[in-house]
């Protein structure tokens, strides 16, 4: 394929993936986590988000409702930006000149990688040359619902905002996501893939542990499928994709609660559980976040 027309298409692929940083058929009781924190002039909801959402799970609840409908501003990771600015940032980051990427793989992984690949509807022959973190950002975004229609969370929550005429902001920018990935040594980014295809089962109706876990509110078996599991594999891409962005988050919303009004934050569910959570980091700057739902 010719270089451009790969571009086009992994970066098509990233915009219906969303931010990096979401089994079939409904939930009986939908209830994720969700925590307050206030000052005495601005309140903010703390929302913990998963990528790889089928389409027909419902995870709203009547507080996560009340809770949007009292906010003026709602925050997400990062706005995935234009299709020419993708295309410019995986140029930059995302293309590898170390051969096929299944080759890099351990022997263990390389037919369940082609299998889940396939499942997610990325030809393995197409997406070959690129770098573990795109990868990993790829499977992350579309395994376990195929059809390109923009189905996620943050999707959601941004169309909440249009809908509503509510302010919608970022923390991140995708250039800023995409170089603390591309940065990670080559071992570090194929052993986050390896845990991206460990985590998530092939496509077909399943409804994985992180995602039933998410759903039910449990984010201590959250932080052992994600943050602990992580950190035992990997301390430096623990640190640097979590840890120093769950400071940075909390700094941010530090910066919300000296401000005024409501505003409603959504993050990946691993900034929002285990000891080193945006809620922690709050509490080292004398904020606590309770919890109000889930």
């Amino acid at each position: 394929m010719p270089l451009p027309n790969r571009l086009r298409r992994l970066a098509l692929r990233v915009l219906a993936c969303g931010a990096i940083f979401a089994g079939a058929g409904t939930h009986a009781v939908a209830a994720p986590a969700l925590w307050v924190v206030r000052s005495s002039t601005a309140t903010v909801y703390l929302f913990g988000t998963v990528h790889n959402l089928p389409p027909d799970v419902n995870w709203r609840s009547p507080m996560l409702d009340r809770a949007l409908a009292s906010s003026q501003q709602i925050w997400t990771e990062a706005d995935t930006g234009s299709l020419a600015y993708l295309q410019r940032l995986i140029r930059r980051y995302g293309l590898s000149q170390q051969g096929n990427l299944r080759n890099l793989l351990p022997r263990a992984y390389r037919a369940r990688y082609e299998v889940e690949m396939s499942s997610a509807g990325l030809r393995v022959d197409q997406y070959g040359h690129i770098k573990p973190w795109l990868a990993q950002v790829l499977l992350d975004g579309v395994t376990l619902h195929r059809e390109q229609h923009g189905f996620g969370v943050e999707t959601a929550l941004l169309a909440y905002a249009r809908k509503h005429r509510r302010q919608a902001h970022t923390f991140e920018s995708p250039d800023s996501q995409f170089a603390v990935l591309a940065d990670m040594p080559l071992e570090a980014q194929i052993r986050a893939l390896e845990m991206e295809i460990d985590g998530y089962p092939t496509a077909g109706g399943v409804m994985n542990p992180l995602v039933r876990d998410w759903l039910d509110g449990q984010d201590v078996q959250l932080d052992q499928i994600t943050n602990q599991r992580l950190a035992i594999t990997d301390e430096r891409y623990f640190d640097d994709v979590i840890v120093r962005r769950d400071e940075q988050f909390a700094d941010a919303i530090v910066t919300l609660l000296q401000g005024t009004g409501t505003s409603f934050v959504a993050l990946g569910a691993a900034h929002l559980c285990g000891g080193t959570s945006v809620q922690a980091q709050l509490k080292t700057q004398g904020y606590t976040a309770e919890r109000v739902g889930g």
